[in-house]
């Protein structure tokens, strides 16, 4: 049900493992490009049942229909100070520019404040310039270089 005069409604909440067939086509879109492969609800499912303490899977509803998600890990560290880590951040493209992105941010980073994380550390592809500014306006400054190495599992222990 649309908002004021036609307004989308748009609403943030915890995920519910009864949220993973609406879940498929964002997971599909999102992290089918990188890791290929068809996202499946028993994926998805599994990857809500695993989430649970350590991480915060959010979703963001437009009139009632899933459009956007998000996951969030508090990290304990050797530092006195906790923070946290926005792992993934996505929004559908047809419910861009409706403040989804910004109100699934929003409520990632009252999740943290609660578990007393000091800041929220974001990662992005360098080339992602749409999501780049996006952190950018949401008051994010860059202040690292992350760097990474593919690990081959081994074939027997």
């Amino acid at each position: 049900m649309a908002g004021r005069a036609g307004t989308p409604r748009v609403r943030v909440r915890m995920a519910r493992l009864e949220d993973a067939p609406g879940l498929v086509p964002l997971f599909e879109t999102f992290y089918g490009a990188f890791f290929g492969g068809r996202v499946t609800e028993t994926a998805v499912a599994g990857r809500l049942r695993l989430a649970a303490p350590h991480e915060s899977v959010i979703v963001a509803e437009v009139d009632d229909r899933l459009t956007g998600f998000a996951s969030l890990r508090v990290t304990d560290s050797l530092d006195p100070d906790p923070y946290a880590e926005l792992a993934d951040l996505f929004v559908e493209p047809e419910s861009r520019r409706l403040g989804v992105a910004s109100r699934l941010v929003k409520y990632a980073e009252g999740i943290a404040r609660e578990h007393g994380a000091s800041h929220i550390v974001v990662l992005t592809g360098q080339k992602n310039t749409e999501a780049l500014a996006f952190y950018r306006s949401a008051g994010y400054e860059e202040f690292a270089t992350a760097m990474r190495k593919p690990l081959k599992l081994a074939e027997s222990q």
